[in-house]
Formats: C-alpha cells, structure tokens, sequence
C-alpha cells in the first residue's frame, strides 16, 4: 500500500476522533459504507474524489486539513517516523495542557531511564 494512502487514511482517522465520532457516526453522516471507511482509514483502498469531498462535509473540514504536509515527504523513508508524531501531536491537541505537560514529564523520565539502561 502506498504512503499517501496511509497518511490520507490517518489524516481522516484523527479528524474524527478530534470531532468525537465514530466510524459508523462518520459513515452514515458522510453516506460512504462503514467498512469503505475503515478501508480508506488503514490506507487499505483508494479513496474517490467524491467520498473524500463527502466525508470532509461530514468531518467540517478543509482539503488542507488533509494536505497539509510541511513534514511529510511522500517518498521519505522517515514517512512512518512523523506519522507517528503527527498521530501523537493531534492526540495531545484534545488534552489539557496539564496533561500535556505531564506526558512531557513522563516521556522525558521514560527515555532518560532507557538510556541510562544502555549506558
């Protein structure tokens, strides 16, 4: 499967838990098949122009909600590395900034005790 298929599947999965929905809530709103969406979700289809158009209306957003990457290089082997940053950035912008911090903490901790582990 290719990369943009991936990061577009991701780019819509964070959209609507960042909206609270589920994918049978965004399916029905978007009228696109539940399972479609899970496909388009995982990378594992190919996404129409017109359920991609269907499912922003339904999500509230822009194409460059979904485009936007100033990170992202397609053809990058470092791809996967900042999907997974993106994935951790979104989920941290649905939190209190207490939390944030405190993951920050804890993230800091987990890793200086990693590397004191390889030392």
């Amino acid at each position: 499967m290719s990369n943009l298929k991936v990061i577009i599947g991701e780019k819509i999965r964070d959209q609507r838990k960042i909206k609270g929905m589920t994918q049978k809530e965004l399916s029905k709103k978007a009228n696109v098949q539940h399972t479609y969406l899970g496909d388009v979700e995982r990378g594992a289809r190919n996404i129409s122009l017109e359920s991609l158009e269907k499912i922003m209306e339904a999500l509230d957003i822009e194409p460059s909600d979904l485009f936007d990457f100033k990170t992202i290089k397609i053809n990058d082997s470092s791809a996967e590395f900042d999907l997974v940053l993106n994935e951790h950035i979104e989920f941290l912008r649905t939190k209190q900034i207490e939390d944030v911090k405190m993951i920050n903490r804890i993230t800091k901790d987990i890793f200086r005790s990693i590397e004191m582990k390889r030392n």
